[in-house]
């Protein structure tokens, strides 16, 4: 690891890689528990429709990489994946929480078994927390993307 208190921007932004950035091989497809990270929020607009916009949550999670894909494929021990959490809100920006809104949020707190009557939920209590979430994959232009396509408990 470098030292960040004598990083330079401008050599940073001059370094020269002789060698190719290679893809690596995606995780098989299934069920694979995750530590959620620092959940953070932004606003987005649609990039068909500019005249749709709204508030995601971006969830980061870290995967420990089973020994078996780690060997067999050459994967480092632990990957990163990013889910984001697109939030329906009323007309007063507040989350909108009547019956058959915000599903992907629904999803995470029943995962994280804080969808109960009474219970207390925000983001930041998803931070630290372990999720089951199963990854597939999708192909685009050519090339296999891996996908979280459901969060459930672990």
């Amino acid at each position: 690891m470098s030292d960040i208190s004598t990083f330079d921007p401008a050599s940073f932004l001059d370094m020269s890689l002789s060698e190719p950035t290679e893809k690596r091989p995606p995780l098989p497809i299934g069920d694979y528990n995750v530590v959620i990270g620092e959940v953070s929020a932004r606003s987005w607009t649609g990039k068909k429709d500019p005249s749709k916009s709204g508030i995601a949550w971006d969830v980061p999670m870290t995967l420990d990489v089973p020994a078996q894909f780690q060997e067999s494929l050459n994967l480092p021990p632990t990957l990163l994946f990013k889910d984001s959490i697109m939030i329906d809100t009323t007309p007063q920006g507040t989350i909108d929480n009547g019956v058959g809104k915000n599903r992907q949020l629904r999803n995470y707190r029943e995962a994280l078994d804080l969808n109960k009557p009474g219970d207390t939920f925000s983001a930041r209590a998803m931070q630290g927390r372990v999720v089951k979430v199963k990854i597939t994959h999708e192909l685009y232009e050519g090339n296999i993307q891996e996908r979280i396509s459901a969060v459930t408990r672990p």
